[in-house]
Parts: C-alpha cells; sequence; structure tokens
C-alpha cells in the first residue's frame, strides 16, 4: 500500500453533531462500522494541560487553565492553540522529536568519546526551523543538501550537520570497512526518517522481506560517495573535513532568533530586577536615593535590606539576576563563524561497486546514483560537474526526489509521526517502516487524506497540528468504557484519547517550572553541564572526562540544551527513556523501572528541587501553611486541589513531624518530594 501514489480519497459522510472536521469524519465512520461510539470530550482543564504539553513540552500557567476553564468555546480553543504555536518553545518541544529521528549527539562514541565541534548549531537550526514553521520539502531539502542549493544560506550550510551526528570510530582496525559503515549510517538514518524504509536491510544481500535489491542500496550508496569522513584521527582532521567558515551569518534566520532572544532575555532580568529593587527603594534616604542611581552602588544598596524588607532568597537572587544582565551585555550575539557541515571530495570521488555480502574487499558490478525502484521513481537529475566545483550534485538530486508531491512516501511517513506525536501511536504503528514487515495503517484513508492535505497546504507542520488538535478526536477523554475495551481494548479506532507518561524531558523541566526555577527566557547556544554524581561518572574509561560545569541559571535551562555525550547521560533522563543515541529512534518506549522511582524519590536532583520548592512555597506565602500545600498542589497538577487533599498534606506534614521528630521546615520539603511524585504530575490525561 504505501508504495502506491498518495490519492486524496473522497471524506466520508457523518452522521450526528460529533464531527468538527473531516478528520473526525474518517474517525467517526471506522467507529460506526464496528460498533463503537467515541468518548465525550474531555474536561477543560485536561484539554489545555493536554495541548500545552504537546505543544510546548511544559505545565500550563495556572492563569492560562483558569481562563479557558471559564470559556470553553471551540473560539477559545482555537485561539489557545494558535498562542501556543507561537510560543518559542514550540520549536524545543517539536524540534526534539526530530532529533530523536537523527539520532542527535555531540560527541563521537567508542572510548575517547570527543566531542563534536559546533555540533549545538544544527540542534539549534532545528528549533528554529519549527518555530518559523519552515516547510518541511524545505526542511530536509536543507538538511540533505543545503551546501548544493542554488541560493544556500548560512542556516542551510548548518542544516547539513546532518551528516556529523552519527558514531565516529576515530582509530578503526579496518579504515575501508569503517567508511562503508558511515555511509550505512547515514543511508539507514536517511531511509528510516524520511522514507520510513529500511534500505540498510539490503547491504549484505537482497532485502528479504520488502522488494529493495541490492543494487538499490548501493545506489543510495553511491549519492553520499563523494562525502568525506568525519575525520581522520586528529581534531585537525575534523576542522579540516567537517567545519565551514560561515560568512555574513548575521543574515541568518538563526541569528536573528538569537538577537530576538537576547534582547527577550535583557528585557526579562530587567524586569526581575525591577521587582526586587522596587521593594526597597521607599526605605532610601539621604545620600542612598543618589547613590541607587549608579548601578555599581545597587548590589550593596540591596544587601543592607537583607533581613528586614528582603530575604536571603531574594538577595541572592538579585546578585545572580545582575550577574547576568552584566554577563548578557558583554555577550550581545555577533553571528556564527564556525559551523558542523557536510563537505565533499569531488576530485577523489571513486565509482561505486555492489559488495558482495556487504564486504568492501569483495566489490562486485558497478552501480551509479539511484532511488528505490520499487516506487517506480525518476532517474536522478545531476548536472555534469562544473570547472572547481566542490560537491557533486548528487545529494540535491536525491533532495529534489525526496521533497517531491510525487514521491508516495515523504508526506506520509511525516503526517504519520505529527499524528503519533499527538495520539500517542501513528495510524501506522511501525512509524519507521511503511514496508512489508511493518504495520498496516489502521485508518489508510485518513492517512493518505492527511498526506494529500499536508502537500496541499505547502508542507506547513503548523497547519497540521491546528487540523489535528481541532478535531473531536484529539479533544476527546481518556476514560476507559466496559463496552469499548471488550470490543477494542488496544484503542485501533480511537474511541478514545490514549492517557499517556511525560517524557524525560518533560518530566525534568516540569520540576523545575513548579518549583520557579526553569530558565525559560535562555534559549539557543552551547549546551549546559547538569550535575551528575561521581558514582555515575565512575562509569566511564576516565570518570568525568569531557563532562562540565555550568552556572545554577544555566543549569536551569530546558532539557533539550543538555549536553548530549554519548557515553555519559543525564542519570533523570536516561532513567526515563530519553532518546537512544546511537541510531534513529522513532518511538519512545515507556518503560517501569526500580531506577525511576529512585531518582524521583531519593536522588541528589530532587532532594534539592523539592527544598526549593519548599522556600518557593514559604516567600510565596510566609506562616501560612494551607496555602502553601494548596499553591503547591495547584503547581504540580494545574488545577484547584480539594479540601481532602489539603487535610491529607496538612496531615502529612503533622505526621512527619511528630512521627519522625522532623522539624517544620523538613516536613514541608518531604511534602513536596511526595507532591513532585504524584501520578498525576508525571502523567498526562
Amino acid at each position: 500500500w504505501s508504495f502506491k501514489p498518495v490519492v486524496k480519497p473522497q471524506v466520508p459522510g457523518a452522521s450526528g453533531n460529533w464531527a468538527r472536521n473531516d478528520i473526525d469524519r474518517f474517525i467517526l465512520k471506522q467507529l460506526q462500522d464496528h460498533g463503537l461510539t467515541p468518548n465525550p470530550q474531555a474536561g477543560p482543564r485536561e484539554l489545555v494541560r493536554r495541548a500545552t504539553y504537546d505543544i510546548t513540552g511544559l505545565p500550563p500557567d495556572p492563569e492560562v487553565v483558569e481562563a479557558f476553564a471559564t470559556d470553553p468555546s471551540p473560539s477559545a480553543w482555537s485561539a489557545l492553540i494558535d498562542q501556543l504555536l507561537d510560543s518559542p518553545h514550540y520549536g524545543e518541544q517539536w524540534g526534539r522529536h526530530w532529533l530523536d529521528l537523527v539520532r542527535y549527539a555531540e560527541t563521537n562514541s567508542y572510548e575517547r568519546d570527543g566531542a563534536k565541534p559546533f555540533v549545538w548549531r544544527y540542534r539549534d537550526y532545528v528549533i528554529q526551523s519549527f518555530n518559523s514553521d519552515k516547510p518541511y520539502d524545505q526542511f530536509i531539502t536543507e538538511q540533505l543538501a543545503g551546501d548544493e542549493m542554488p541560493n544556500r544560506t548560512p542556516d542551510s550550510i548548518i542544516a547539513t550537520g546532518y551528516y556529523r551526528l552519527g558514531r565516529w570510530d576515530d582509530e578503526p582496525a579496518d579504515p575501508e570497512l569503517a567508511y562503508y559503515d558511515d555511509l550505512d549510517d547515514i543511508v539507514t538514518t536517511t531511509g528510516q526518517t524520511m522514507l520510513g524504509m529500511s534500505i540498510n536491510c539490503a547491504r549484505c544481500h537482497d532485502h528479504k522481506i520488502d522488494p529493495i535489491p541490492q543494487t538499490d542500496y548501493y545506489s543510495m550508496v553511491a549519492i553520499f560517495r563523494g562525502v568525506k569522513r568525519y575525520g581522520q584521527r586528529s581534531h585537525e582532521s575534523v576542522l579540516e573535513s567537517s567545519v565551514m567558515e560561515i560568512q555574513q551569518p548575521e543574515h541568518s534566520a538563526l541569528h536573528e532568533a538569537a538577537v530576538a532572544q537576547y534582547e527577550r532575555e535583557l528585557e526579562n532580568v530587567g524586569r526581575d530586577l525591577s521587582k526586587i529593587e522596587d521593594k526597597v527603594k521607599p526605605d532610601f534616604a539621604g545620600v542612598e536615593i543618589d547613590d541607587f542611581q549608579d548601578e555599581v552602588n545597587r548590589v550593596r544598596l540591596i544587601e543592607k535590606r537583607n533581613g528586614g524588607l528582603l530575604t536571603d532568597n531574594e538577595v541572592n537572587r538579585y546578585r545572580s539576576l545582575t550577574q547576568r544582565r552584566d554577563k548578557l551585555r558583554e555577550n550581545r550575539p555577533s553571528g556564527m563563524a564556525q559551523a558542523l557541515c557536510v563537505k565533499e571530495d569531488v576530485a577523489g570521488m571513486k565509482p561505486t561497486y555492489l559488495l558482495l555480502r556487504g564486504n568492501p574487499s569483495s566489490p562486485g558490478d558497478e552501480v551509479f546514483p539511484g532511488f528505490p525502484s520499487v516506487l517506480s521513481p525518476p532517474k536522478p537529475e545531476i548536472l555534469p560537474l562544473a570547472e572547481g566545483a566542490v560537491s557533486s550534485g548528487r545529494r540535491l538530486a536525491l533532495a529534489k526526489w525526496m521533497a517531491s508531491p510525487g514521491n508516495p512516501l515523504t508526506s506520509r511517513v511525516m503526517v504519520n509521526r505529527l499524528w503519533q506525536y499527538h495520539f500517542g501511536r501513528g495510524l501506522v504503528r511501525t512509524s519507521s517502516d511503511f514496508g512489508f514487515q511493518g504495520s498496516k495503517p489502521t485508518h489508510p484513508e485518513l492517512l493518505d487524506w492527511l498526506a494529500a492535505t499536508f502537500v496541499e497546504q505547502g508542507w506547513s507542520i503548523k497547519s497540521m497540528h491546528r487540523l489535528i488538535m481541532n478535531s473531536a478526536a484529539y479533544q476527546m477523554s481518556s476514560a476507559g468504557r466496559e463496552d469499548a475495551l471488550a470490543k477494542d481494548a488496544t484503542n485501533d479506532n480511537f474511541w478514545r484519547c490514549d492517557m499517556r507518561r511525560l517524557s524525560a524531558e518533560e518530566i525534568r523541566d516540569s520540576i523545575l517550572w513548579a518549583n520557579g526555577t526553569l530558565n525559560e527566557d535562555r534559549m539557543y547556544g552551547p549546551s549546559i553541564y547538569t550535575d551528575i554524581p561521581a558514582e555515575v561518572k565512575a562509569g566511564q574509561s576516565q570518570p568525568g572526562s569531557g563532562w562540565g560545569t555550568s552556572s545554577p541559571e544555566d543549569q536551569a535551562r530546558r532539557s533539550v540544551y543538555i549536553h548530549v555525550k554519548r557515553s555519559l547521560l543525564d542519570p533523570m533522563l536516561e532513567s526515563f527513556d530519553m532518546a537512544d543515541t546511537d541510531q534513529t529512534c522513532p518511538v519512545r518506549f515507556s518503560t517501569t523501572q526500580p531506577t525511576q522511582a529512585l531518582g524521583l524519590l531519593n536522588s541528589d536532583f530532587i532532594l534539592k528541587e523539592a527544598s526549593i520548592f519548599k522556600d518557593m512555597l514559604n516567600e510565596a506565602h510566609p506562616d501560612n501553611l494551607e496555602a502553601q500545600i494548596r499553591m503547591a498542589l495547584q503547581r504540580v497538577t494545574q488545577r484547584p486541589p480539594t479540601e481532602e487533599e489539603i487535610a491529607r498534606g496538612l496531615n502529612l506534614i503533622s505526621t512527619l513531624q511528630s512521627a519522625n521528630s522532623m522539624s517544620l521546615e523538613q516536613a514541608k520539603k518531604y511534602f513536596c518530594l511526595l507532591a513532585l511524585n504524584l501520578n498525576e504530575f508525571i502523567y498526562l490525561d
């Protein structure tokens, strides 16, 4: 089915008033054919939490929840979706999905596991591409052949860092085999991510399941034959083969985004400083009023109010904000000078041969660049090499075919991924395998309708979000029903919206958001280092090698900016099933294992964050324990707690004091720890 051209089917008729758009008409017809009815709409608070996490990966602000709960109309829902899609945090969440697919990591693996220079620029490119709603056909073209495009830009050069994300053996026992392993990694990632095809299975023999002969595999290898290897042992060779100077970076969208982000962060820091200053200005007298006009005196004057008008935390925060403001002023974005990218060796490009049993020492017949024959593709449009050419043009030919409306797989695969990230599973459950071995679509007509619509709407991903999220299907309750469970226990027909656990990054970011320390304003730039226990670092051949130290403000940034070191992953993220960094990761499976409970109950990280949460509550509601409990529960659940829940919190704190001889502050810290472990916090209804 997937090898046939996409033909937009007719939308089925639908009875009743449940359907809100054409997606629902496809869903409803299949439900009726199976004797099922859809679940009612979820409650407004569940909906706003679902939408906000789906689009931004963060909890909704309390005022947003209450505003929608007051007016849960279709127009308010559409406005909420638009607001979320306009958030800069949208790119951070959906960019992470793409980074999973392209096996994004910032080191080379193997024993030394050295850092990849400037690789974070690719991550920033992906985030900004989603935020700007870059058409998907352009997005994949830039990554496959951004350097070969006629109107290449700094951004399109950075995009080709796609080729440099895989592992690199800097001391291979068999250099020729290592070279073909690198090419196989590119073919594998490109085939599975963009085409949903496991082309790599034909490396050693004709594909035993799908109609992909070895000649097709090596025709794809031929497309990438001129790509230089990442490096040849030394760091200098990496710079020569994989790093490029970028001219006129001030014209790049990434630079413009960095400047806008810089100005926004500087404004936010100034606003937060002013809030603290406004509390003490009325207390100034005489010469202090004049001294305060000079910024150099302000920290000293603020410190004099410590323990009176200001708390320790407020004074420390003022110092930290002042340092952050000064650092920002000294480091205004000046553009990008270098980027990790693809380079070709056109002069040294050799012929490509079919390798018998995949063995580089056993070449067979020569093969030429081409696409999988089962798709009835056109012949690659590769122009003759011009004098002085630095690339072959083969990758641009691939990109043009890949991004063409006539390709039967590209649009199908991407809309299926969008559906998967919204509903928890794709219309095709095997989202990177659309071949005979993969699952058949549960709704084939809907899948083709979405694929055709995607192309008609200019490959706009944000338009697809709006279409999917405005459907009644997306807004259904996740509640179980005995009659529906008996007929369709796995929800193949979408009679309800499945519950899901938050991802590893969402859990960490939500903990920081709940206690008020998440640094949402700081986006882009070099990656940051979290605190990793020495016991974890001991697992490296050189414990702690390649892991730096970041400031508290940087450590509080979103998880997408954490340095991804293949041999040393952040233990909190790793235990909650972060993406495999060695190969493309189309689906994150949610496991249940003891290290998750231990990490959320007893790690240095969670105990520290629980203590900060307690301090936040003290500042917000001093000497009012009930108000502190109410605020804590609302922060983690995004709904007003019941009186029974508040009473349970009070009882827990009292019991910890009486039965465990804890002080009030200790007991409140453990109440906060409990709040951060609630299922309602970790799971999305």
